[in-house]
């Protein structure tokens, strides 16, 4: 399989989160997404309007810790912490989770006051599997890739075991 980096902004339109404090919504049914890392970057359930929601996208957080990613496969509304990637393209579920997997994997780039604020994100680089001979991306993400990469995470994993049950 070949790679090719990408830019974000190359793959997804970024669109700002548009509430600033939840005191500006009412209680409802939508889960609306901050900066954090607990419950997927849901903070609460509110009445959100349908032209502020989104469905199938990605957050990615602006500050607490920059560039924290999450994918949403239901509808839900954002705050302005952070933005939403919104494919340009139709990507498959799997290939979003493993962008929002490669964006969290880059989040010690933006620490110790360092922000990845809109303009900054729409330029960082995103090592994806392009289709055989060509240079596009594989939207679909085959599966055999998919099982390569959960082996590669697995075998890490249990490697990083081992050395824990060695060392105690």
């Amino acid at each position: 399989m070949r790679y090719k980096s990408f830019q974000v902004g190359q793959l997804f339109d970024l669109v700002p989160g548009q509430f600033h404090a939840t005191s500006e919504l009412e209680i409802g049914p939508v889960p609306l997404v901050s900066c954090g890392w607990e419950n997927n970057g849901v903070i609460g359930f509110y009445d959100i309007p349908a032209e502020s929601t989104h469905l199938r996208a990605l957050s990615v957080a602006f500050n607490g810790a920059p560039l924290t990613t999450h994918f949403h496969p239901y509808l839900f509304g954002a705050k302005d912490d952070v933005a939403v990637l919104i494919p340009i393209n139709a990507m498959v579920d799997s290939l979003l989770i493993y962008v929002a997997a490669l964006l969290n994997g880059k989040t010690w780039r933006y620490s110790y006051g360092r922000k990845c604020y809109r303009d900054k994100l729409r330029y960082v680089p995103l090592a994806l599997p392009v289709v055989e001979d060509t240079d596009e991306l594989d939207a679909t993400l085959p599966d055999t890739f998919l099982k390569e990469a959960h082996e590669r995470v697995r075998a890490a994993a249990l490697k990083s075991v081992e050395a824990l049950v060695i060392a105690s």
